[in-house]
């Protein structure tokens, strides 16, 4: 279940007696803590909520704050953060779960009063073949809040942004999504992260109502992959100043020569493969597969190889390997054989 659902669910005020909140997007996991609070604690907060820690929570203590009568309020709200024994344990495919543990939490899950709601809070995964879990989610409903898709993501960002009187077209959307690495595959972001880039984007902006790429680019940190691809468009267009300023910028924000040529010659090669592939009708989606890159990664190597001919880049490709062989040889020291080739790239 989602988020969105969870919110359909309080505002039609069809309140469960028992639920589970998991995943790794912490952002959603508190709001949504946040929204059932208020739907349950009608008044007197202070006395209808208890929050408790659930690594070495006792039945016992879990018993006795759900059995405690709630004062000027219909019910009373019990959360358990990461209770431990939603957690895998044991080998792969085992089921560690023993009567002793977690029977008498079973019980209570499955006893809970008109009086109170029970939430279990998880932050990141547990073991979903855990009898405790099949029970929760017969006795209430159990949800999973992972990182968001794209398209909610962007609503969201734009939301935040009218909010604080700020407007961003479609264009500068995806330069502010792409550049915050909330999608990256393997990254570990969440909107928390994503809501502090808001606030220092709205920051800098100051009075200025419309958000711009350069805006973007100021306050984001810097993407070395975006960054190659900028000295590639550069070069494409046989702008030499640009091109080498941003080789100048690289290096002072610590990055090797050779490590600009590194990565360099990497891009063309992906760009020679992911243009191949798209001009077979492949989408962006399947060559990221294939091919194990990010598809972020793929876009954009079908952005900018769709305006460079392909003997370009094969001829670019071997420039950088021949300038790859100048510098280990000694034929041409790194600085000025990496200047020259930014010079004549695609020429």
């Amino acid at each position: 279940m989602s988020y969105r659902q969870l919110m359909n669910d309080i505002k039609n005020n069809c309140i469960k007696p028992v639920y589970l909140i998991y995943g790794s997007e912490t952002y959603l996991i508190d709001k949504g803590r946040e929204a059932l609070k208020n739907a349950v604690v009608t008044s007197f907060p202070e006395l209808n909520y208890t929050l408790l820690e659930g690594d070495k929570l006792e039945a016992n203590e879990l018993l006795a704050a759900c059995e405690t009568y709630p004062f000027g309020s219909a019910k009373r709200l019990v959360a358990v953060r990461d209770l431990g024994i939603l957690k895998a344990k044991g080998r792969e495919g085992e089921d560690s779960d023993t009567g002793k543990d977690v029977q008498p939490f079973i019980d209570i899950i499955s006893n809970i009063g008109d009086t109170a709601c029970l939430l279990l809070v998880s932050y990141g995964s547990i073991d979903k073949r855990k009898k405790i879990v099949n029970i929760l989610k017969k006795q209430g409903a159990v949800y999973e809040f992972d990182r968001v898709e794209r398209d909610d993501l962007a609503q969201w960002i734009r939301n935040v942004l009218d909010k604080n009187g700020k407007k961003i077209g479609f264009k500068e959307m995806g330069h502010f999504i792409d550049s915050i690495g909330y999608l990256d595959k393997n990254g570990s972001k969440t909107m928390y992260d994503v809501e502090n880039e808001i606030k220092k984007l709205t920051a800098y902006m100051g009075d200025a109502r419309d958000v711009r790429i350069e805006h973007i680019e100021v306050i984001v940190p810097r993407n070395i992959e975006n960054d190659i691809f900028k000295l590639i468009n550069a070069c494409a267009e046989k702008n030499i100043d640009r091109s080498l300023r941003v080789y100048g910028d690289l290096l002072l924000e610590g990055e090797s020569g050779f490590g600009i040529l590194a990565l360099l010659t990497n891009q063309i090669k992906n760009m020679l493969v992911v243009s191949e592939l798209y001009e077979k009708r492949h989408e962006a989606g399947s060559i990221s597969q294939k091919l194990k890159l990010h598809e972020y990664t793929v876009k954009l190597c079908i952005k900018y190889s769709s305006s460079i001919k392909r003997q370009l880049l094969l001829s670019a490709l071997k420039k950088c390997l021949d300038t790859e062989f100048s510098i280990k040889s000694g034929g041409m020291g790194e600085r000025l054989a990496m200047e020259m080739l930014l010079s004549g790239l695609f020429e």
